[in-house]
């Protein structure tokens, strides 16, 4: 009972000497003790009246278990001979994106994490039936803002800290379907977060198909970005890292059921939670970040390419829907999406980007236009196969507006030395919400 009277009095006592919690008023102390009481509330409305209780998890993942896929092709088995498990060494580097993460661990591409244009261009082909022009999309922007392009090449983490998939609002955007923001998680966008994993199977599991769904993916969105909003004061969608971001939500059906997703394919527990990391505690219901890997009981990629037209439609009509934020995107301001016109503002702004990357001397960014527009005529996604008009828009503004403001990908939010590096496998990441930024959360 004293232990208990002791816990109860805390609050008091903090009130009566702000300096236990940390500040140097009283007015701060309550603030402090608010926001505190706040975010202890809304996390227990999330675990009662959402996940529920570890018994109830734990249920939940069992309820998911046992779906087979049928008419899949024994060609499209993977991993294919010659491609054999290997975790990551603690040198090599690896971050946000889980596909890529998996197929660097198979030799897909090169096992310490550094890849090139034509390596992932193959690779995510082969692995998973990526289509040509959506994954030249993607490494176009990559390399440009994340990358070298004398060499085609990017890191999957980040290099030493610095530059990768790890940078912020450049490929990688917040509202990510199973990492935190990076203001939120103080840098850390890259380890998968167990809450929003727990999130994701709760929604799977209450859902008739007990699968993960596009409409199942679409929840995860609107429980996601309605989080940010709210939570993430420097939230600022750019929109080609937003296009990302939200198209990564059908990339689960789409690239991890096992077989092709509406075709006899499954996108199941067994396919998604491998392929992303997520390995169960039944004890603790929390899920350990490890290194992503197909399922061992035979896998099979999708019989058919998957591209960019069906990529961005999927993701603008079936999962942003489900909880519109502010974006500028010209398309999205009147309700309507085409997919055709979204890539021509696509390849119209390129401009946009370039500077990100290089020094800013004309001749530099010139030489950075003109092999990103031709990677991307490359595979038909040029003004004349798309059927642009010239005047689509200004491209200079488009996809990077206001770069230099907080939270954009010239000025990110404040973050810790040690959240921005490459993944650290076998640990659990975010078992509670971060509704204010902690900086300290993994065991």
């Amino acid at each position: 009972m004293k232990t208990s009277f002791l816990l109860l009095g805390l609050p008091a006592l903090g009130w009566a000497y702000p300096g236990m919690l940390g500040v140097s008023s009283r007015e701060e102390a309550l603030e402090f003790l608010k926001d505190k009481r706040e975010a202890e509330l809304e996390e227990r409305q999330l675990l009662s009246g959402l996940i529920g209780s570890v018994a109830q998890i734990v249920s939940d993942v069992s309820g998911l278990l046992g779906s087979v896929a049928s008419a899949v092709n024994p060609d499209n088995k993977r991993p294919e001979p010659g491609f054999v498990f290997q975790a990551p060494k603690s040198t090599d580097s690896r971050g946000p994106c889980p596909g890529l993460n998996l197929l660097a661990n198979y030799g897909y591409l090169p096992r310490d994490g550094h890849v090139t244009f034509d390596q992932v261009i193959e690779a995510t082909a082969r692995g998973f039936n990526m289509g040509a022009d959506l994954a030249t999309v993607l490494l176009v922007f990559t390399i440009l803002a994340d990358g070298d392009i004398a060499t085609e090449s990017f890191y999957l983490g980040s290099d030493g800290g610095i530059g990768g998939l790890n940078r912020h609002s450049t490929a990688e955007a917040d509202v990510s379907p199973n990492r935190e923001d990076f203001y939120l998680g103080c840098g850390d966008n890259h380890h998968l977060s167990s809450r929003i994993f727990q999130q994701n199977v709760y929604y799977a599991a209450t859902d008739s198909s007990k699968q993960f769904t596009l409409g199942v993916m679409s929840k995860q969105w609107a429980a996601n970005s309605k989080f940010s909003v709210k939570n993430n004061p420097y939230l600022y969608y750019f929109p080609f890292p937003s296009i990302v971001a939200t198209a990564a939500y059908n990339f689960y059906p789409q690239f991890f059921s096992n077989g092709t997703y509406g075709a006899g394919g499954v996108a199941n527990y067994e396919s998604i939670s491998s392929i992303i990391g997520a390995q169960f505690d039944t004890k603790t219901g929390d899920f350990k970040y490890v290194p992503e890997r197909w399922p061992a009981k035979g896998w099979y990629r999708r019989s058919t390419p998957y591209g960019a037209v069906q990529a961005l439609t999927e993701a603008f009509t079936l999962i942003y829907p489900s909880n519109p934020i502010s974006m500028v995107f010209p398309q999205l301001q009147g309700g309507n999406f085409d997919a055709a016109t979204a890539l021509c503002y696509i390849y119209q702004g390129i401009n946009s980007i370039t500077p990100l990357a290089l020094a800013g001397e004309e001749q530099e960014i010139g030489a950075g236009v003109t092999w990103a527009l031709g990677k991307l005529a490359g595979a038909g996604l040029d003004l004349t196969t798309l059927g642009c008009p010239s005047s689509t828009l200004s491209p200079n503004e488009f996809l990077y507006p206001n770069a230099t403001q907080k939270g954009g990908p010239l000025n990110p939010p404040a973050s810790v030395q040690s959240n921005v590096g490459n993944n650290v496998y076998g640990k659990t990441y975010f078992t509670s919400a971060p509704t204010k930024p902690k900086c300290q959360h993994s065991s």
